[in-house]
C-alpha cells in the first residue's frame, strides 16, 4: 500500500511528540520525588542560614521574622537550648503573654492556653525530642546542621503520612538548636498537584503537537507533492506544468531546478524532434531519389529496348548483306538513324526530367511575353502541323510574365507537339494566353480530337504513360513530355492540368501573380 510523504511526515512528528511526552512523563515518574526532596532540603538549609545569621540569643527580636518564614515556606520552626527547653515555638509566639506575680511580688509572664493548644504543645515537644534523638551529631559538628526524616504513623488502621522532613542545626555558637520541620503531607500534596498538572499539560501539549504537526506536514509536503506532479508530467513529456513556489529554502531551489530541467528537456526534445523530422525528410528524399533512380533505369531500359533491338537487327542485316540493293540499304540506314535519334531524344528528355525532379535545374528569371514564345513555337512546328494539314490559330494575347524562358518554351513546345501528334489530319489547334482576375497568367493549348476518360487525365502526367499503346511508337511519342511539363510547373511554382473541352482536349499552364513584375 502506497503511503504518501505527507502521512510519513505527520507520523514522524507524532512519534517525536509522543517520545517527548513519554520521556517527560518518565522523568516525572521516576525522578520528580527525588528532585522535589532535594529542593525542599535546599529550602530548609536556606532558612537555617537566615535564622543563624539573624539570631543572637534574643528570640523576641526575631519572632516576627520567624513567623514570616513559617508562613512563606510552610515550615514549622522551633528553637531549643542545650537542655532541650523551648526558646521559641510558633504556637506560643502567636499568644499574647500575661503578667503574673509570685508570692514575693515578683512579676513574670505566662500564657493562657486551652486544651487543644496544650495538646499541640505536647505533640510539638514530642516531635522535637524524637527529631533531636535521631539527629546525626557527628554531621552537626562537621557542617553545623543535619537532615532528619521521621517515619509514618498509623491512625484508625489507615496509613497517614504524619512524618516530617526536618533540619537540626546549631545556632548561637552551638549553644542552641534550630529545628525546622516540613510535613510530608504538604510535600506529597504539592507533588501530587504538580504531577497531575504535568500529566494534563503533557496530554494537552501532545494534542497541540499533533495539530501543529498536521499543518506543518501539509506546509512542508505541499511543495514536494507539487514537484512530484511536475516530475510526473515530465515523464509523460508534458512540460506545461511548472513549480510555482517562491520559498528561498532548499525545497524552493529544488523546485526551480526542476523548472529549469523541464525547460532544457523541452528544448532538447523539441530539437531532437526537429532533427528527427529533418532526418525523416532526408530519408524520404533519399528513398524518393532511389525510387526515381530505379524507375529511371527500368523505364529507360524498357523504352530503349525496342530501338536498340531495331538498330541491332538492321545493322546485322547490313552486315550479312540482306539488303541487296541501294534502296534497301538506304532504308536500313535511315531506320537505324531514326531509332538512334529517337534514343538520343529519349535520353536527353530523361536527363532533363531527372534534373528537374532533383531540383538541379537552375532558373534564369526575366520578363517574357507569352505571345512571343507561342509564336516562336508555332514557327518551329510549322512543318509538323502543315504536313498533317492542321489549322493552328494563335490568339492575340499579350500577357507578360516573369519566368525562365527556356523552361517556359519547353512547356509550350511539349503542349504544341503533343496537340499536333494527337489532333486528326485537318484538325484544329488553338493557342491562347489570358490574365486571370487574381492576376495570374494562364496559357492554353486546345486540339480537336477525342477526349480522354477522367482517370486517364490524371495518368497522362506519369512517366512513359501513353493513352494508345499500339500507336505510340507510330506517333513518335516518348511518354515523358507531359511529365517534364509537370516537373517544370513545380520548379516555377506554377500549376498545370488537362480537361476535355468542346470536342477536344485542352492543356493549361498557370503562372501565379507572385511571379509577375511589380
Amino acid at each position: 500500500m502506497k503511503v504518501s510523504i505527507r502521512m510519513k511526515f505527520f507520523v514522524a512528528i507524532c512519534a517525536t511528540s509522543f517520545v517527548f511526552v513519554s520521556v517527560l512523563a518518565a522523568l516525572n515518574l521516576f525522578f520528580y520525588d527525588d528532585y522535589y526532596l532535594y529542593e525542599r532540603q535546599k529550602e530548609l538549609a536556606e532558612i537555617y542560614q537566615k535564622v543563624d545569621y539573624m539570631y543572637d540569643g534574643d528570640v523576641s527580636e526575631i519572632a516576627d521574622d520567624l513567623l514570616e518564614l513559617e508562613n512563606q515556606s510552610g515550615v514549622r520552626l522551633s528553637i531549643v537550648d542545650a537542655d532541650l527547653k523551648s526558646r521559641f515555638d510558633s504556637t506560643l509566639a502567636q499568644l499574647t503573654p500575661e503578667i503574673g506575680f509570685s508570692i514575693w511580688g515578683t512579676p513574670y509572664p505566662y500564657y493562657k492556653v486551652n486544651k487543644e493548644q496544650l495538646g499541640e504543645f505536647a505533640e510539638s515537644s514530642r516531635q522535637i525530642h524524637e527529631i533531636l534523638s535521631n539527629a546525626n551529631g557527628a554531621e552537626i559538628k562537621t557542617r553545623k546542621f543535619t537532615y532528619v526524616t521521621t517515619d509514618h504513623t498509623e491512625k484508625d488502621d489507615k496509613k497517614e503520612n504524619k512524618g516530617f522532613l526536618c533540619l537540626v542545626g546549631q545556632v548561637r555558637d552551638g549553644t542552641e538548636y534550630l529545628v525546622a520541620r516540613m510535613p510530608f503531607t504538604f510535600m506529597t500534596q504539592n507533588s501530587s498537584f504538580n504531577s497531575f498538572f504535568l500529566m494534563i499539560a503533557s496530554l494537552f501539549t501532545l494534542a497541540i503537537c499533533l495539530v501543529i504537526g498536521y499543518f506543518i506536514s501539509r506546509q512542508f509536503t505541499r511543495p514536494l507533492i507539487q514537484i512530484g506532479e511536475v516530475a510526473d508530467s515530465m515523464s509523460r513529456l508534458d512540460f506545461s506544468k511548472k513549480y510555482e513556489g517562491k520559498s528561498p529554502d532548499e525545497i524552493g531551489e529544488l523546485g526551480r531546478s526542476i523548472n529549469l530541467l523541464s525547460e532544457h528537456l523541452e528544448e532538447a526534445i523539441s530539437e531532437l524532434k526537429r532533427s528527427n523530422e529533418q532526418l525523416e525528410d532526408e530519408i524520404r528524399e533519399k528513398e524518393k531519389i532511389d525510387a526515381m533512380r530505379r524507375e529511371f533505369i527500368v523505364n529507360a531500359s524498357h523504352e530503349l529496348k525496342t530501338p536498340i533491338a531495331l538498330i541491332q537487327g538492321y545493322a546485322e542485316g547490313l552486315r550479312l548483306g540482306v539488303a541487296d540493293n541501294a534502296e534497301d540499304r538506304a532504308y536500313y540506314c535511315e531506320t537505324i538513324a531514326d531509332e538512334a535519334g529517337r534514343m538520343n531524344t529519349l535520353v536527353m528528355q530523361l536527363l532533363n526530367l531527372s534534373k528537374l525532379e532533383l531540383g538541379h535545374e537552375s532558373t534564369d528569371l526575366s520578363e517574357l511575353e507569352i505571345y512571343d514564345l507561342c509564336e516562336t513555337a508555332v514557327r518551329k512546328t510549322e512543318v509538323l502541323w502543315s504536313e498533317k494539314c492542321q489549322h493552328l490559330s494563335l490568339q492575340e494575347a499579350h500577357a507578360k510574365v516573369v519566368s525562365d524562358e527556356n523552361l517556359l518554351s519547353q512547356v509550350i513546345m511539349n503542349y504544341l507537339t503533343n496537340a499536333i501528334r494527337y489532333a486528326p489530319e485537318g484538325g484544329r489547334i488553338e493557342l491562347s494566353a489570358v490574365r486571370e482576375a487574381d492576376g495570374a497568367v494562364t496559357f492554353t493549348v486546345w486540339n480537336e480530337g477525342e477526349g480522354l476518360e477522367e482517370e486517364e487525365l490524371q495518368k497522362i502526367w506519369e512517366k512513359f504513360y501513353r493513352t494508345d499503346k499500339a500507336r505510340s511508337r507510330e506517333s513518335g511519342g516518348t511518354g515523358i513530355g507531359l511529365c517534364i511539363v509537370k516537373a517544370i510547373a513545380e520548379t516555377l511554382h506554377a500549376c498545370c492540368g488537362a480537361e476535355n473541352r468542346d470536342g477536344g482536349i485542352m492543356f493549361w499552364f498557370r503562372i501565379p501573380e507572385a511571379a509577375l513584375p511589380e
